[in-house]
């Protein structure tokens, strides 16, 4: 495995993604969670600001583009203006709460049965695919939209939305559980289902390879990500796991004291993840070079299965009632936000997004706040 993981050189965005954006769930299609140009809240004084209100649960993360912010909440896909606050549309498509939008050409979000796409404006809606029983977590993949629901990897043309299915778990996997958030790199897309880590040829739906868990534990809870060659992706059996990303065979795993549930983030020769299950409250950061801690697993309040956020040297740590930012390199706090947890019905259960200097941070309660320094 090469030793130089200083730079996520295959990550799909690059240094060229703007400061301002945050297209999709972990910000690039290889769900490394790392912005390489963003930086956001580092002083020791946070403040809180609203700057989206709804009347329902929003367990999804915002995406951002063009100054304007990406959120599902009650049933409608909406837009909102960074620099005003103002909501520029709202488009009802039924939309889940839980499906994290992507920006592309359109917009693409998660139906409560399906997948819809919209005119960036919010003219029209461009296509809807209602295939499933549950939504599509889209991921911008080259020139395709891919997604997963009820074991079936779906690709969509993002034109017109033309479907292929491109595998069906069901084939021999009759249950869960199974990756909301599929990777992409190379032309091969990553998910697991049950106990095992499938590798599949976006074009032509050809399985790779196939990793199995050698403790025949579920790998699907964990959405995995991949950065320069290898695949990165947690166990029940606490564990998480290092596969190679051309021929499924295992480069390393660590064991750790907790269920990996929650989808690892990468940046600059680290691998950022949360533990879950009782008293397990804990962050890690595991070196890839030597796979060992590159410090101390950080007691938090509650445990983490929500995606890390990474920029700038900070790790931003939603853990449900709280928000804690680390610094990457030796794990120190640099703030730890705790007033989530005086809000009723509040807490967080979505990745974050940052964009010029700001967090944003969906909530159970149906708003997405800003957090920035005073």
């Amino acid at each position: 495995m090469n030793d130089d993981k200083s730079n996520n050189k295959d990550s799909g965005t690059g240094d060229e993604l703007p400061a301002s954006e945050w297209p999709m769930y972990g910000v690039d299609p290889q769900n490394t969670g790392y912005h390489p140009t963003a930086t956001g809240p580092t002083g020791d004084d946070v403040e809180l600001n609203t700057v989206f209100e709804s009347e329902g649960v929003i367990s999804n993360s915002p995406a951002i583009v063009d100054e304007t912010l990406y959120v599902a909440a009650d049933n409608h896909l909406h837009a909102v203006d960074l620099p005003s606050g103002d909501l520029e549309w709202k488009e009802e498509v039924n939309a889940s709460p839980t499906a994290h939008p992507a920006v592309g050409k359109g917009v693409y979000a998660g139906t409560k049965d399906g997948i819809v796409a919209i005119d960036r404006d919010g003219e029209e809606v461009l296509w809807r695919e209602d295939i499933g029983i549950s939504s599509i977590n889209p991921v911008i993949a080259g020139d395709a939209v891919i997604g997963t629901q009820n074991l079936l990897l779906h690709r969509f043309d993002p034109e017109n939305g033309d479907e292929t299915t491109l595998h069906n778990m069901r084939n021999h996997q009759g249950r869960g559980p199974h990756t909301n958030v599929p990777a992409f790199n190379n032309g091969s897309v990553y998910f697991a289902g049950e106990n095992t880590l499938y590798a599949v040829d976006s074009e032509n739906g050809e399985i790779e390879w196939r990793f199995k868990n050698p403790n025949e534990e579920p790998l699907g809870e964990s959405n995995p990500a991949v950065a320069d060659g290898t695949v990165y992706v947690g166990g029940e059996d606490q564990r998480l796991y290092a596969i190679d990303a051309e021929n499924g065979e295992e480069e390393w795993s660590i064991g750790i004291d907790a269920r990996v549930e929650c989808s690892p983030s990468i940046a600059n020769g680290t691998v950022y993840f949360g533990g879950a299950g009782t008293g397990a409250q804990k962050f890690f950061a595991v070196d890839i070079k030597s796979q060992e801690y590159l410090w101390d697993p950080i007691k938090l309040p509650y445990r983490v299965q929500t995606k890390p956020l990474i920029a700038d040297g900070i790790v931003y740590i939603p853990s449900y009632h709280d928000l804690v930012a680390l610094n990457s390199s030796n794990g120190t706090v640099k703030w730890h936000y705790k007033e989530f947890g005086k809000r009723e019905g509040e807490s967080i259960r979505a990745p974050l997004a940052i964009s010029n200097d700001i967090l944003y941070v969906p909530t159970a309660g149906g708003n997405v706040y800003e957090v920035k320094e005073k």
